[in-house]
């Protein structure tokens, strides 16, 4: 087994070498409820944005901004509470960004025309960010190696199990309330929901891998012990006993110091983190806005029935995410990943030929459930080959960079349509903006390396296309 630095201790194996327990089952319910949340905010927007736009009189141009203004504080939130997240720990950044992105959506119920309602988005989009690379660094750091991939994807799931209850919930408002009361009670239920979910966090501790990293060792140890002891009262058999010493990381430096670090040792992992997020959340955001302001339209979807749609697609996408789940620890991470990218390319070849509402349900519901597929193999693959002092930075940096895709989609994709006025030109665009993520699992697939038996510390230091196997 690789070591890192000074000193050793066998806290980490430890953690490792752990039975399930309620204990991982909470952290799995406590974290997995922002998914849940994230999602719900995230694909009201796309349920209500007809409404919207009728109420507003907004263009399809407009109606777009909607959609990337909050993304581009996604990214600004992603590089900020990344950054913090490695600096001052995992708990105070999951806890504060929760607090942050439930008082913005709360306040965008209240937005008085198309600017205020931007600028409400924008904050809460920094939130959504900082839960982004605050919650996935936290999970990896918990779960037991030997069931790593599948519980981080249950975690994952969340996210469609959200889109489903905002399809839901933005279908209720809109036949039960005014058309200008209904999506400000959505956004404003979102938020109160995350406040609610504030406590569940409260009493999950902080990573003890973090506390190991900042020479915190007496707290990482109480933390690990406490862990234990649950653990032993609820089987009622001892721990095995655990031989393996693993030598402990140290932070290096300030930021800048830190980035330069990243990308030199570990910079083909931060690409291939970066390449597989900007895919997967140029589609989400992509289709998101595609679908309410161009596709169903021209197939004469009217805007009350459009929450159907995301409704059924979102259900696929727990499909996908339960695919993932299974196949993760089964299959292993590189078949899993170029598996899922490639499904959600030919997803997008389908929905181009679609030209009727049944055949858009079909194609929209297959790229849900290819996206969904991809980004958890990705989110968790990511988390596990990027080292544990930079893992919430690193994933920050690809979070942003799935952004850059996310923010420029919806305008490039409102674009060609403006252009060409029909649907193939966008898919065409949003089809090339795919690829990265294909590419990168196929070059993953053939030359990385199989992480899904290691341990986080095995994961982190080898080469960034070694040879290693599980």
């Amino acid at each position: 087994m690789r070591t890192l630095s000074q000193p050793t201790s066998n806290l980490l194996p430890r953690l490792d070498r752990l039975p399930w327990s309620t204990f991982h089952t909470y952290v799995v319910l406590a974290l997995g409820v922002g998914w849940t949340l994230d999602a719900f905010e995230i694909n009201m927007i796309g349920s209500v944005l007809g409404m919207m736009t009728k109420e507003w009189h907004l263009t399809p141009g407009q109606g777009a901004w909607v959609v990337s203004t909050m993304v581009f504080g996604i990214l600004v939130g992603a590089l900020l509470f990344g950054y913090l997240a490695d600096r001052f720990g995992r708990k105070k950044m999951f806890l504060f960004t929760l607090f942050w992105y439930a008082g913005f959506s709360v306040l965008s119920m209240f937005s008085w025309n198309l600017t205020s309602f931007l600028v409400f988005r924008f904050l809460t989009g920094v939130g959504l960010g900082g839960e982004y690379s605050a919650v996935t660094a936290t999970m990896v750091e918990f779960i037991p190696k030997r069931a790593r991939g599948k519980v981080d994807a249950l975690i994952l799931a969340g996210f469609p199990v959200g889109a489903v209850l905002a399809a839901l919930s933005a279908k209720f408002f809109i036949a039960e309330l005014p058309a200008d009361i209904g999506w400000r009670v959505g956004f404003g239920l979102a938020g109160l929901l995350a406040f609610a979910a504030l406590w569940a966090r409260k009493v999950v501790p902080e990573s003890p891998r973090w506390l190991m990293l900042m020479g915190r060792h007496q707290e990482a140890t109480q933390i690990v012990e406490q862990i234990e002891r649950r653990v032993v009262a609820e089987t009622a058999k001892p721990l095995p006993p655990v031989s393996d010493q693993l030598e402990v990381d140290a932070p290096h430096g300030g930021f800048f110091a830190e980035i330069r670090e990243l990308f030199n040792r570990f910079g083909s992992r931060v690409a291939l983190a970066s390449a597989l997020n900007f895919s997967q959340a140029s589609v989400v955001y992509g289709v998101m806005g595609l679908l309410a302001l161009v596709i169903l339209p021209l197939v004469k979807i009217p805007p009350q029935d459009m929450p159907n749609y995301y409704l059924i697609g979102n259900i696929a996408a727990i499909g996908g995410a339960l695919l993932a789940a299974f196949l993760l620890d089964r299959a292993g991470r590189r078949g899993t990943l170029f598996a899922a990218y490639s499904i959600t390319a030919l997803a997008i070849v389908y929905l181009f030929f679609a030209s009727s509402p049944v055949q858009v349900l079909i194609g929209y519901s297959l790229v849900q459930f290819g996206v969904t597929w991809a980004y958890i193999s990705a989110y968790v693959l990511s988390a596990e080959v990027l080292p544990t002092r930079m893992r919430a930075t690193g994933l920050g940096i690809s979070v942003a960079a799935g952004r850059i895709g996310a923010f420029f989609a919806p305008l490039i994709l409102s674009q060609m349509f403006a252009m060409y006025h029909t649907a193939g030109a966008p898919l065409l665009a949003l089809l090339l903006m795919v690829l990265p993520g294909p590419i990168a699992a196929l070059v993953w697939w053939m030359r990385g390396f199989e992480s899904r038996h290691l341990s986080l510390e095995q994961t982190g230091t080898a080469g960034a296309f070694a040879s290693q196997q599980a």
